[in-house]
């Protein structure tokens, strides 16, 4: 276990761009969260014209001010930068000073906790689609964005419906989960196949979303996508899980916890690659900020050195790496596993705030192929997984994506 401790503490962590809802490009952040009317684990999807409150909050890792500041783009289906003019989209100004923040209080490793709402009394936001909030350092370049936010707005125009099944078109009961779904659209759409956009994500994740989906039937004013070969998802398996609410007692999923003189390491119990389907409850994906210790407010809950390892034989062409929101859901160095040839196991150690944590692994190809779950954790069609599906509309001449349905399924 020591050895663990003090292999991986001397790791530097560095974080690189991703395509996800949440990422920190600063290696002083962490922490970066949206909640929607405070509801945990609730989508980042506000409705428009409704009271709709979006809260977002990061941590940077000192006790010293830093002048923060945000701006509003909007963006197309695939989250690029659209063509619509921000007085079109922004009822207000931008590039706001975050004015809300605090100091954390009792903590072995200091920081200060950022937040600030969308909308508010200086903004609101008149147009459906995707969001990407950027978060600047003025005390920095002030050029390049340290928070990257993305979240959606959605006017419902189009009624969803969904389902999923193991009885795919390739396999029965096996290891792949089918999507299917169905929408009826409104009257001003005039050709759905050209002006419609269908994109299905899994468990929050973009590297297997689904997008470019042609519709299978066209019925008066309702588009059906079933028998789609492009949505059938590997099902994975249930994520595994983790807390840590009290630094002096180990949690689920904790061996041990150790008090090094400074700050808290957490030893999980080491992980194996997985045979069969997992009966544990899991968040998918998510993450939970909480204490027992103090109030367990956001600034009196303290970062623990969280310890993972992995024992799988290692793989050539390729890394793995930790899967969940608090990773970004996405595959930065940050949240790549070493591998220790000596004692033969994948490890990493991340500084994590407080609380329960879901996480997963998954095998990334060096040659950009795709993202695999099964070395290490199989493939189960019983899994119980979440599908998101965003259903877009932009008809002839429109400069961006108006979003007109959400549906979410399990």
């Amino acid at each position: 276990m020591f050895k663990r401790l003090i292999t991986i503490l001397a790791l530097l962590v560095t974080f690189a761009v991703n395509a996800q809802h949440s990422r920190s490009l600063s290696p002083s952040i962490r922490t970066t969260q949206m909640v929607l009317n405070g509801e945990w684990g609730t989508l980042p999807v506000m409705q428009l014209g409704s009271d709709d409150v979006l809260l977002f909050s990061f941590d940077e890792m000192s006790h010293v001010y830093h002048r923060y500041t945000w701006r509003i783009v909007h963006c197309n289906a695939d989250w690029e930068p659209s063509d619509a003019l921000e007085i079109d989209y922004l009822d207000g100004f931008n590039d706001t000073v975050i004015e809300e923040w605090e100091n954390s209080v009792n903590t072995n490793l200091l920081y200060t906790h950022y937040e600030f709402t969308i909308p508010n009394e200086d903004v609101s936001l008149k147009l459906s689609g995707n969001y990407r909030v950027e978060v600047f350092d003025d005390e920095e370049d002030g050029e390049s964005p340290v928070v990257i936010f993305e979240f959606s707005v959605v006017e419902p125009l189009a009624a969803l419906e969904a389902w999923v099944s193991g009885d795919t078109d390739i396999s029965f009961n096996d290891g792949q989960q089918q999507v299917s779904f169905a929408a009826r659209y409104p009257s001003f759409v005039s050709s759905p196949a050209s002006e419609l956009k269908a994109v299905v994500y899994q468990n929050g994740r973009r590297d297997n979303a689904v997008a470019g989906i042609a519709p299978t039937y066209v019925t008066g004013n309702k588009v059906e996508y079933v028998h789609n070969e492009k949505l059938i998802f590997d099902a994975g398996n249930e994520y595994r899980r983790f807390e840590i609410a009290d630094p002096n007692a180990p949690g689920e999923g904790v061996e041990d916890v150790v008090f090094d003189g400074s700050m808290y390491n957490a030893v999980l119990y080491m992980d194996r690659p997985r045979v069969s389907h997992s009966n544990y409850r899991d968040e998918n994906g998510r993450f939970f900020i909480n204490t027992f210790e103090g109030r367990g407010t956001e600034i009196e809950t303290d970062y623990v050195y969280v310890h993972f390892a992995l024992d799988a034989p290692q793989r050539a062409g390729g890394d793995y790496y930790l899967l969940g929101d608090f990773c970004g859901n996405g595959f930065t160095p940050y949240c790549r596993l070493d591998y220790d040839a000596e004692d033969g196991y994948y490890f990493t150690s991340l500084p994590l705030k407080m609380g329960l944590y879901n996480y997963c692994y998954a095998w990334v190809p060096a040659d950009g192929g795709k993202v695999e779950l099964s070395p290490a954790e199989g493939n189960f069609y019983n899994t119980e997984n979440e599908y998101a599906i965003y259903l877009y509309y932009r008809g002839f001449g429109d400069r961006y994506d108006r979003l007109i349905g959400v549906y979410t399924l399990k």
